[in-house]
């Protein structure tokens, strides 16, 4: 169903890039009327129009706020466990593998729920996903938060944690629907990052609240002071600070789900599914439909060779940062230290996310360039810290930790921008299609790297080199692959900025 194409006059000065584009000669009474329209199926009509208003509205940024907030919550309860394993062993009777476990159950859940959930934002939009998310979230947090003795608690956390995995699938589908729908061009990358870098900022806070909030337990052994990794026989020991443990983890888990409960109240009293006139021309248009858009991507090269960009390095890394402490501790660093550096470098993602974001917004034609150069210098310091790691180069306290935060702000700053570009590149197919299929490999590839760590004798040090071969793969992916930002024609004309195709 292809048109005769046209060539417009020199004089408009603009040229689109893309072949599923094409200009159109609509018949006027005053002659001819020049106009850009996409090649689609049959079935399938632009709402848009020349009349079409295009507007902007300020409650974008309240909408923003309360699912970035949502997200923040959903991975500090993902990650509530690991930064304070000591403390959950204890109150639990949980062994190391019970502290691993309960980052799968999430993982499980938002695998389980990620289908539908794809299927909801796409026929009845953002409020209902985000309505079912907080919800899910507010019951996941209230199972963990019940005054019950251990062998509930076997059930109910892990219930729990399953439930908070599966409103985490919302925030997976979301992040480039909320800011098509609701920003305009200009905004969009810096919307979604906010979104996606909120999950960042939660899995920061985890490892200071978690500590502040839940003691570590102080063991005594035959009167003397012990730490939790020293040997000393069960029945020499006696935990003179159990009481604070367990108030501590009890306030942790009520404050938690109190926050759900008030963030499921807010999305019920208001979060419109959409605003009365749309920010952009793609926001109004019409998209392939979700089998049709499932089968376009799948059977597209351009999407598998973004996946491989996008799911593997980002999962490897998720898994290798939530595990600093494991990684780090047969290097003579303390909990609390790897805790503090994980902090640091989750703040830092999320702060250099946000300037990375605009960057993006502002040289909207170089986001792949961009996002080279970032992985680049992630590679770089990955590779840094390992030699200092192996002692190939000279433990200085500043460059371990130099590199480490360093490695882990230019990831995490990054990571979010190949949703968007991902979304540029396939439409028409839809945003919640899109992110859906990739957060749903990313959430694959992440349970199973977890899987293999469980692995007895495996060792750690695998995980440094894991995580730079996936950066380096990043990059070299990345350099092969010839972008098109087939959204941004249609919303921005080209020549307001420099095409950029490698």
């Amino acid at each position: 169903m292809l048109s005769k194409t046209y060539h417009i006059k020199a004089c408009t000065g603009i040229s689109f890039i893309l072949n599923c584009y094409h200009l159109s000669k609509k018949k006027t009474k005053t002659g001819q009327l020049w106009s850009f329209s996409r090649v689609l199926p049959e079935d399938m009509t632009t709402e848009s129009s020349p009349e079409t208003e295009l507007q902007v509205y300020g409650v974008r940024w309240y909408l923003l706020s309360v699912v970035s907030l949502n997200c923040c919550l959903q991975t500090a309860v993902w990650a509530e466990f690991p930064p304070i394993a000591q403390s959950a062993k204890l109150v639990y009777d949980w062994s190391d593998s019970d502290i691993n476990m309960s980052l799968n159950y999430g993982n499980i859940g938002t695998i389980v729920l990620l289908p539908p959930m794809i299927w909801i934002v796409f026929t009845k939009g953002m409020r209902t996903a985000v309505i079912l998310s907080t919800f899910l979230m507010a019951a996941g947090t209230a199972l963990k938060a019940l005054p019950v003795g251990n062998d509930l608690n076997s059930w109910l956390i892990p219930i729990g944690l399953f439930l908070n995995g599966c409103a985490y699938a919302m925030t997976a589908v979301g992040a480039t629907v909320l800011s098509e729908t609701w920003f305009p061009p200009s905004q969009r990358a810096t919307a979604t990052v906010i979104y996606i870098i909120s999950a960042a900022a939660g899995g920061a806070l985890v490892f200071i609240v978690g500590p502040a909030v839940v003691p570590e337990p102080i063991v005594l052994c035959d009167n003397i002071t012990w730490s939790m990794n020293s040997n000393c026989s069960e029945q020499n020991k006696r935990y003179i600070n159990s009481y604070e443990v367990h108030e501590g983890l009890k306030v942790l888990n009520v404050t938690e789900c109190s926050i759900s409960v008030l963030l499921f109240i807010s999305v019920i009293l208001h979060f419109p599914n959409k605003p009365p006139q749309p920010p952009s021309v793609t926001a109004n248009t019409q998209r392939l439909g979700l089998v049709e858009g499932f089968k376009t991507a799948l059977r597209q090269w351009r999407f598998w060779h973004l996946a491989l960009c996008c799911a593997i390095p980002a999962s490897v890394f998720s898994a290798w940062i939530t595990t600093t402490e494991v990684v780090l501790h047969p290097f003579g660093i303390s909990q609390k230290e790897a805790g503090w550096m994980s902090f640091s470098g989750a703040i830092g993602g999320t702060l250099f996310g946000m300037v990375l974001s605009r960057l993006s917004d502002v040289f909207y034609r170089k986001m792949k360039i961009i996002m080279m150069v970032m992985f680049s210098i992630a590679t770089v310091s990955f590779l840094l810290f390992i030699l200092i790691l192996i002692k190939v180069l000279s433990n200085e306290h500043w460059s371990f930790y130099f590199t480490y935060i360093a490695a882990c702000v230019v990831t995490l700053g990054t990571q979010p921008l190949y949703y968007e570009i991902a979304c540029e590149n396939l439409f028409p197919v839809s945003e919640a299609v899109i992110s859906g299929l990739l957060g749903f490999l990313n959430i694959v590839s992440n349970t199973l790297f977890l899987l293999v760590t469980i692995i007895p004798n495996i060792g750690t040090m695998w995980l440094n080199w894991a995580v730079f071969v996936t950066s380096l793969l990043s990059v070299v992916v990345l350099y092969l692959f010839k972008e098109e930002y087939r959204r941004m024609d249609i919303d921005l004309p080209v020549s307001q900025s420099e095409d950029s195709k490698l």
